[in-house]
């Protein structure tokens, strides 16, 4: 931990430094950190020392002997003894303000064998559960423990005979369900898919199995009851403390309805509202096709939920499903058509009117595309767009991008569009390549994720981990980056090392481009005079380590606005 001293237990330093007096009342700083390996993610990509920071902005960064004159008789001095400080993380991607799970919710996540899930399971019968008909929410499963990623809903039955259950899945692109959910939704052998979903069904009886996928999902969860404002406020607070203790202090946070904004906002007029935001807005959510003038009325209204620290400039739209489900278009058919079809969820003539419209409205397009046909048919919206709008400073973003046609790579770049990856998922996981394989063949799947081939073609590189489907630890998506390779074990094979970046481009994926992402590299994203405090001290400093030691790191401390918020 930092060590901490006042200003009388430095007066040797002081002297060392061969300073006539202590720092005049007026240069005297509240906090100066001294002693470490400051990297600064500045246009020079500059070291440091030291760092000054008062009211909450950085007033000095350079040498210790230069941060002497801001120490004063109240200031705060933390010795960094040779660790590293960075600019606060940031997170392009992140459901961290809306979907942490409560202690009254059946949490799978990151649970790794059938058996274990059985028997979380088991002890989840004995939660209170939630409405008058004890609904058990939650979920996290992950969807390689079940064959076609499809589990039943026979043992959900056999523990849950009376209550009904709605658990989505770690992708969040599924939800598990039993018989009493499917009941309460009226959902039964008749029932037809909706637009952009699919009810897996038995395929003897075609009744419903018991796992919804895209659209589908709704039909049920539009049932359960909503949770108060004060449980959905807790929520919000764990999911900040839970950023802090990752170094995170900025974050996009897509797919935010009406509900969900209420308790950002609340925690937010209750003053505990620690972190930089951008609200990407999601106003028709699963609901492929509507495009009517309700959705461009609601982003109007969206000045009455702006914030300090919070932008609402945004919108999050789905261009498809995922792979693994069969529910994302590919430019070339699946290995196996009787995984998936892929359909589009829109036109290309809709997405262009879309797209055009939102832009002139000075908003950020917040783009969910996996596939790449939607990832193309995204980039071409964006294309028709600026030919219309010219090009306009909206810092939009396409978001997980598995597979990009190589033609298309040098697109983001030209477009002026951020590549935001989840790169802790580009590492060939034995679970996930049971699933693609099959779905894109041996080629296909050694390609994902090409974020060197971005990079090289100019395209800015950002971070985002899409929490809760995988860690958002920043340091572990910073390694797979390096070495494509399982950041657990470092073992195994790499996921075409032709993709791998350094340790820069990661940093400043997850420092000054999203900070860019955000409209806030004026404010935050480096260390430089007359930005924000907004600070992550490690450990360790991660440019003297191996690649493959880098997620070992530790944050010791998160300082957001000058003041320190996890430790």
């Amino acid at each position: 931990m930092p060590a901490r001293v006042y200003l009388m237990t430095l007066f040797a330093f002081l002297s060392a430094c061969d300073q006539p007096s202590v720092g005049a009342a007026r240069d005297a700083a509240d906090r100066v950190f001294l002693n470490g390996a400051i990297y600064t993610v500045d246009t020079d990509r500059s070291w440091a020392e030291a760092v000054a920071v008062k009211d909450g902005g950085i007033v000095y960064v350079g040498d210790d002997e230069g941060a002497a004159r801001y120490i004063g008789a109240e200031t705060e001095v933390i010795d960094l003894a040779g660790q590293m400080l960075l600019p606060g993380f940031h997170d392009a991607h992140i459901h961290i303000l809306t979907e942490v799970l409560s202690d009254e919710e059946c949490n799978l996540l990151r649970i790794e064998t059938l058996e274990e899930v059985a028997a979380k399971l088991k002890d989840c019968t004995a939660l209170l559960g939630h409405g008058g008909e004890r609904w058990v929410t939650g979920g996290g499963w992950g969807e390689w423990l079940w064959p076609e990623a499809n589990p039943k809903k026979g043992l959900l039955d056999l523990l849950f005979p009376d209550r009904p259950v709605y658990l989505p899945s770690s992708f969040g692109h599924a939800a598990w369900v039993n018989s009493k959910a499917l009941e309460i939704a009226g959902i039964d052998a008749d029932t037809e898919d909706p637009e952009a979903g699919i009810i897996e069904r038995d395929p003897e009886t075609g009744e419903p199995s018991g796992t919804l996928r895209e659209s589908a999902m709704t039909l049920v969860s539009a049932k359960i009851p909503p949770f108060t404002l004060e449980q959905r406020k807790k929520r919000v607070l764990a999911g900040i403390a839970l950023s802090h203790a990752n170094g995170i202090t900025a974050v996009i946070e897509p797919g935010v309805g009406p509900d969900h904004i209420e308790q950002v906002l609340a925690v937010a007029d209750d003053g505990d509202f620690d972190m930089r935001a951008v609200a990407s807005l999601s106003p028709i959510g699963w609901h492929a096709g509507i495009f009517g003038d309700e959705v461009f009325e609601f982003m109007d209204g969206r000045e009455a939920w702006r914030r300090p620290n919070i932008d609402v400039d945004s919108v999050k739209i789905y261009m498809d499903g995922v792979i693994e489900f069969g529910t994302s278009p590919l430019l070339e058919p699946y290995a196996d058509p009787e995984y998936g079809s892929g359909e589009f969820f829109y036109e290309q003539d809709v997405v262009d009117d879309y797209f055009t419209r939102l832009d002139a409205m000075g908003l950020q397009i917040h783009v969910h595309a996996i596939g790449d046909a939607a990832v193309r048919r995204a980039l071409d919206a964006f294309d028709t767009m600026r030919a219309a709008n010219g090009m306009s400073d909206n810092r939009h973003q396409i978001v997980h991008l598995q597979l990009i046609h190589e033609d298309d790579r040098p697109r983001f770049a030209e477009l002026n569009v951020g590549a935001v990856f989840q790169s802790l998922w580009a590492y060939p996981d034995p679970a996930a390549l049971d699933l693609d394989i099959p779905m894109l063949g041996e080629e296909r799947t050694w390609q994902m994720y090409p974020i060197a081939s971005v990079q090289k073609a100019g395209g800015r590189i950002v971070g985002g981990s899409d929490y809760w489907v995988t860690d958002l630890d920043p340091l572990l998506a910073i390694e797979t980056a390096i070495t494509r390779q399982d950041p657990w074990t470092n073992e195994g094979p790499v996921l075409n090392e032709d993709e791998r970046v350094d340790l820069a481009t990661m940093i400043e994926a997850y420092t000054i481009n999203g900070a860019y992402q955000m409209g806030l590299e004026g404010e935050q994203g480096s260390i430089e005079v007359g930005k924000r405090a907004d600070l992550v001290v490690l450990d360790r400093n991660l440019f003297e380590l191996a690649p493959a030691e880098i997620n070992e790191a530790r944050v010791m401390m998160t300082i957001f606005d000058g003041r320190t918020v996890y430790e």
